[in-house]
C-alpha cells in the first residue's frame, strides 16, 4: 500500500473516495514546513471546464516548502495500481515524500508517518523529465494552453477554490482556518483569507455549486 497526502479538495473524504474509491484509513494530519500556493495553471480547467486561457483565473493549488508554516491535510492508503492512476491524473506535479503527524498531537499515529504529496515543479524540468517527446507535451498541455504552467501572476479558478474551501470546511473550523491562513496566491504574499476579503464575488463560496468532480488537478 502507498500512503498519499491530500491538501486541497482531497481534504473531503467524499471527494477523496470519488478519486480513489478503494482508499483505506482516511484521516487528518499535519504537515510541518509547507504551505499551499495557487501557482499552477490548471490545464483541466481549460480542457473540460470552460476556463479562458487569457484570464488570470486559471490557478490550481500546489504546495511549497515554507519554514514555520504547517498545513492540515488528509492522508490515506491506496494500492500501487490506484496510485499509478492518481500519478497520471496529477502528471504535472512533482511527487515528494513528507513527514506527517496526527491532527491531534496527543494521538498515536494510526498509519504511516510519511506520505507522498504533490508539490511544485518547473516548466523545463516537466518537459524534459515527464514528457518524453514534444508530441507528448502537445497532447497533455500544448493543445489547450501555450504559456508557462507555473506562474506567479495567476489567481485561483473560482469554482475550484470554492471546491477546496468546501472540502476544508467539511472538516471543521480548525481545518478551514488553516486552509485560509496557510494558502497563498501565486504572488506568495496574499493569503486566501485576504484574497476572499478583497474579492466580494467570491465570498459566497459555501453556496457555490461546483457541479463536477475534478478528477484531475485534485490533490
Amino acid at each position: 500500500m502507498i500512503s498519499v497526502v491530500g491538501y486541497g479538495s482531497l481534504l473531503s473524504e467524499h471527494s477523496a473516495r470519488q478519486t480513489v474509491p478503494a482508499l483505506q484509513n482516511f484521516r487528518l494530519v499535519r504537515v510541518p514546513g509547507y504551505r499551499r500556493i495557487f501557482n499552477k495553471v490548471g490545464i483541466v480547467f481549460l480542457s473540460r471546464h470552460g476556463a479562458d486561457a487569457k484570464s488570470l483565473q486559471l490557478a490550481s493549488c500546489s504546495t511549497q516548502p515554507c519554514e514555520g508554516s504547517e498545513i492540515i491535510c488528509s492522508q490515506f492508503e491506496c494500492s500501487a495500481e490506484d496510485f499509478v492512476e492518481l500519478y497520471e491524473r496529477e502528471h504535472r506535479f512533482r511527487w515528494i515524500e513528507v513527514a506527517t503527524v496526527p491532527l491531534d498531537r496527543a494521538q498515536t499515529p494510526c498509519g504511516p508517518s510519511v506520505g507522498r504529496m504533490c508539490t511544485g515543479y518547473d516548466d523545463l524540468e516537466y518537459r524534459l523529465n515527464k514528457c518524453i517527446t514534444p508530441q507528448e507535451y502537445e497532447l497533455r498541455v500544448g493543445r489547450y494552453y501555450a504559456g508557462p504552467i507555473w506562474r506567479d501572476d495567476i489567481l485561483p479558478f473560482p469554482r475550484y477554490l470554492a471546491f477546496c474551501l468546501q472540502a476544508s470546511a467539511s472538516q471543521g473550523g480548525e481545518v478551514l482556518d488553516n486552509f485560509l491562513d496557510s494558502s497563498y496566491l501565486a504572488d506568495g504574499r496574499t493569503s486566501i483569507r485576504t484574497y476572499l476579503q478583497q474579492t466580494p464575488e467570491l465570498q459566497d463560496w459555501r453556496n457555490v455549486d461546483t457541479g463536477y468532480n475534478y478528477r484531475s488537478d485534485q490533490r
